[in-house]
Formats: structure tokens, C-alpha cells, sequence
């Protein structure tokens, strides 16, 4: 009978001690409280960065109708004004991007998310005096403060992955954590223009967000912990289950950033590549693509919060379902982890090449055709979840955090350029269909292209200097295995001794 429990042992090291010990977990267990607490903070993060953008239009009084909110007060802020508030959270984004990855590195995921949502959930109760006492400069001292503290959110998430998922359920579960940033958004758009007619107006906007995030840091701060081993419920089966599944990888130890090994591995730079392309794309989707449809398409998404949100519902569909389905793929060994990444990937970037050259063929005749387009490319970009977004765990549990913030803090200077390159090639004119197809099929190439560099160089391999011990064999082995003599050394020193004995 031990013999038969040590069998299953080493076929499948992640069962800790049998193979009704994983059964027992695949239910529910701690690790599954720890990814709801993942999702809830990417969703209340999300609400807050997106809520601003109802946010700013009540506090312009634009649309303002109800007679009520007499005392909330009005600032006259112009459009630029406006982007310029809003941009401003992105500056501190950009700007955190690779330190979020190294402190979440060496503090633990649990300490830099809880800063994060209490910092947010602070800025936000005092927005409104902030306002009051500065205008729009204060506003956006604000909103850098949260850019700041909200870019540790992947960088963070991606190490507590690593310390909280076996191999064989990281990519369901990091697709519905990274889901949580389309729900969202999802809620906060409808949301915030309830809450902005209300009697108390946009302020209640920014009390609703502090009390959200504010009660998300309760509990994160009590039901998570950055490793398994750190937190109070855990029980000893689960967490031996967890820490089994982890020691192929090398997880659950701490060691120094190869930074050298890091920055000349070819697949991170394949990686790279698609993360610009991937960011490049949603940022047009996301900033530019309500002025083409009004503007290009001439369609009004004034009053149709749900047809707005309808593009986001299908990303998260699209994450969720490619990530589930990509694991049981894996799991089962249909195809190799490598390969799946490559599919998935592949059908979310050429998804995105096929709906932009659709779009770009589209004009004000085709309203419904265009819309469904948008919906059904969103939907097809959630799949790149499965590919180059989980990759990083594939290749380096141990530092997944610290290569997210690498080519996310690259790939966001491409979301910086691509609205300067759409106004650019727009040049005032976003009534242009013909203008828009230059922009379109532009950023098709671009998505097709940096796929392809994906699919050529990258890699689900784990890396050897993802292993803890990686610098101390590092140096061990030349010694090893250098011999004390070479073989021509021997066989002359053989021959001189022979030679002396005559």
C-alpha cells in the first residue's frame, strides 16, 4: 500500500500526499479565498481608475440636468483640460511600473496591494476637497498618486501567482483575476452616471469609490497572505499540496534578480513584442474607438451605457473562457504548454488583425456590421490571456512580477504614442472614414507583426535562472567540471613516469 502511495508520488509531484488530497482542494480551498480576494481588488482598482472618466464630465457640468445639485459645484474646464486629468493618471503608471515589480518582489504581494487600496481609497474621499481647494492641478497631483500606486496591481498579482498557483492552475485562475479589470470597467461606467445624478452629484462617485476600496482593504487585509505559508487559515495539507506543486519550478524561495540572464532571454523580448502590439491595440479601442463610432460611424453612445460596456463583456468572456480551456488543454496533454500559448495568442492577435480590417472597410451604412465587429475583436483580444500574459509564470514563477513590469513598462509608451499617431494621421478630421482605415489597418499590421515574432521565438520553457540555486551552480560547475589534468596532460605525465622507470 506505501509502495502504490509513493507510485503516485512521483507521477504526480503536486499531490502532497495521495491522489485524494488534490480532490479534496479542487473544490474549494484557501488558495481559492486568496484568487477571490485577487479578483475583488482588481475589480475595486478598476472601478476607481475608471469611474474618473463619468466623473470628470459631471464635474465640467456637462449634461447636467438635475436642479437638485445646485450646491455641488462646477468647474470650467475645457476639453483639454479634461484629457489632461485624465491622462494624468497614466504618468504615474508608466513611471512605477518597474519598481512595483521589484517591491512586490521583496515585500510580498499582500503588503504592496494593501498600500495600493488604501491610498486609493484616501484620494478618492478627499478628491472632492482637493478640488475645491486647487482645481484641476490638485485633481491631477491626485491622479498621479493612484496611477502610482495601481501599477503595482499586475506586477503584484503576478507574484502572488507564483507563490499561490501549482503549474497545473495557474492559467484559469490568472485569467479570471486579470478578468476582474474588465468587470471593472463594466461597472463603473453605468454606475458612476447613476451615481452622478444623484442629489449629492459627482462627489458621491468619489465616497462610494473610498468606501469600496476601503472595504476591500479589509479584507484583503485579513483573508490573503503573500504565500501560502504565511497565511492563518491554511491548513497543513493544502499548503503542502501547494508548496509540492511549486518545488518543480523553483517556487517559495527567495534570491537575488538575474537581471543579466533576465534582459538576454529571447523569449521575454518575444514577449515583449506582443505586449506592445496587444497594448497598442486596446489603447485605440479604449480611447479613440467611442470618437470613431460618433464621429466616423455616427453613432451616439450618449445614452447607451450598455452598448459601451458591450465590447468589455466580450474581453472578459474571451479571457475567462481561453483560460479555462487553455488549462484543460494543457492539463490533459493534448498539446504541448508551449504550443497552447502560441494558439491562444495567435488567435487573440490575429483576431484583433481580422476585426481592425473589417472595421476598416466599414462605413456610416454599416452601423450594426461595425458594432459587432468592435464586440467580436474585444472578445477575440481576451484570448491573448492564455498566450503571452501567462507566459511569464510558464517561464519564471519566481519572477513573473519583475518580467510583467519589464514589458509592461515598454509596451506603455506604445500606448502613449498610438494616440498621438491616430490624431496625427486624423489631423482634426475624425469624420474620415478613409482616414480611419489608414489607422485601422496600421495597427492590424502591427498586431499581425509582433505575433509573429511571438510564435518564432518564444518559449513556455522554464528558465534556468528561475532556480534558486541558479547562481550558487552557476559557480559550482566549472569546478566540477574541470578536470585537475586534461586528458593530453595524463597521458604525457603517464609517459614521463613510464620514461623514468627506464
Amino acid at each position: 500500500m506505501v509502495e502504490n502511495k509513493n507510485k503516485i508520488m512521483e507521477k504526480n509531484p503536486e499531490h502532497s500526499t495521495d491522489g485524494s488530497m488534490s480532490k479534496k482542494y479542487q473544490c474549494f480551498g484557501i488558495r481559492h479565498l486568496q484568487i477571490a480576494c485577487m479578483c475583488f481588488t482588481t475589480i475595486s482598482l478598476f472601478i476607481a481608475r475608471s469611474s474618473m472618466g463619468v466623473a470628470v464630465l459631471a464635474m465640467a457640468g456637462e449634461g447636467r440636468k438635475n436642479d437638485t445639485q445646485a450646491s455641488v459645484p462646477v468647474y470650467d474646464w475645457d476639453k483639454k483640460t479634461q484629457s489632461l486629468i485624465l491622462s494624468s493618471f497614466f504618468w504615474g503608471y508608466v513611471t512605477m511600473q518597474i519598481p512595483a515589480g521589484l517591491l512586490a518582489k521583496k515585500f510580498g504581494g499582500k503588503i504592496i496591494l494593501l498600500v495600493a487600496l488604501v491610498v486609493n481609497g484616501a484620494l478618492c474621499s478627499l478628491l472632492p476637497a482637493l478640488a475645491a481647494l486647487g482645481g484641476w492641478p490638485l485633481v491631477c497631483m491626485a491622479r498621479v498618486a493612484m496611477g502610482l500606486s495601481q501599477a503595482c496591481l499586475f506586477p503584484a498579482s503576478h507574484t502572488l501567482f507564483g507563490q499561490w498557483l501549482p503549474p497545473r492552475e495557474m492559467t484559469s485562475f490568472s485569467g479570471i483575476v486579470a478578468g476582474g479589470a474588465q468587470l471593472g470597467t463594466i461597472i463603473a461606467m453605468p454606475v458612476s452616471g447613476v451615481l452622478a445624478e444623484s442629489e449629492l452629484g459627482w462627489k458621491v462617485i468619489f465616497y462610494t469609490m473610498s468606501g469600496l476600496l476601503f472595504f476591500n482593504a479589509a479584507i484583503w487585509y485579513w483573508f490573503s497572505a503573500s504565500s501560502p505559508g504565511e497565511h492563518r487559515m491554511i491548513s497543513t495539507e493544502e499548503r503542502q499540496y501547494i508548496e509540492n506543486g511549486l518545488s518543480s519550478t523553483g517556487g517559495q524561495r527567495s534570491m537575488p534578480t538575474p537581471w543579466k540572464q533576465i534582459l538576454t532571454t529571447v523569449p521575454l523580448w518575444a514577449i515583449l513584442a506582443t505586449h506592445i502590439g496587444s497594448s497598442m491595440s486596446f489603447v485605440l479601442f479604449f480611447v479613440d474607438m467611442p470618437t470613431y463610432l460618433e464621429k466616423g460611424l455616427q453613432i451616439s453612445l450618449k445614452n447607451s451605457a450598455s452598448l459601451s460596456a458591450l465590447p468589455y463583456i466580450g474581453m472578459w468572456i474571451g479571457i475567462v473562457t481561453s483560460s479555462v480551456v487553455a488549462e484543460k488543454l494543457t492539463n490533459k496533454e493534448a498539446i504541448s504548454k508551449g504550443t497552447c500559448r502560441k494558439i491562444f495568442n495567435s488567435l487573440g492577435m490575429f483576431g484583433i488583425t481580422g476585426g481592425l480590417v473589417i472595421l476598416s472597410f466599414l462605413g456610416p451604412e454599416s452601423k450594426s456590421l461595425a458594432v459587432a465587429a468592435l464586440v467580436g475583436t474585444l472578445t477575440m483580444s481576451g484570448f491573448c490571456s492564455a498566450g503571452f500574459v501567462v507566459n511569464f509564470l510558464d517561464m519564471s514563477p519566481n519572477f513573473a512580477g519583475v518580467l510583467l513590469s519589464l514589458t509592461n513598462f515598454v509596451a506603455n509608451f506604445g500606448c502613449v504614442l498610438m494616440p498621438i499617431i491616430t490624431s496625427f494621421i486624423l489631423r482634426n478630421d475624425s469624420s474620415d472614414v478613409s482616414r480611419w482605415r489608414i489607422v485601422f489597418l496600421m495597427t492590424a499590421a502591427i498586431t499581425a507583426g509582433t505575433n509573429i515574432i511571438y510564435v518564432l521565438f518564444s518559449s513556455s520553457e522554464l528558465q534556468p535562472w528561475n532556480d534558486p540555486d541558479y547562481f550558487d551552480k552557476a559557480k559550482a560547475e566549472p569546478e566540477e567540471m574541470r578536470p585537475v589534468f586534461t586528458e593530453q596532460e595524463l597521458n604525457n605525465k603517464e609517459n614521463e613516469n613510464k620514461a623514468a622507470k627506464h
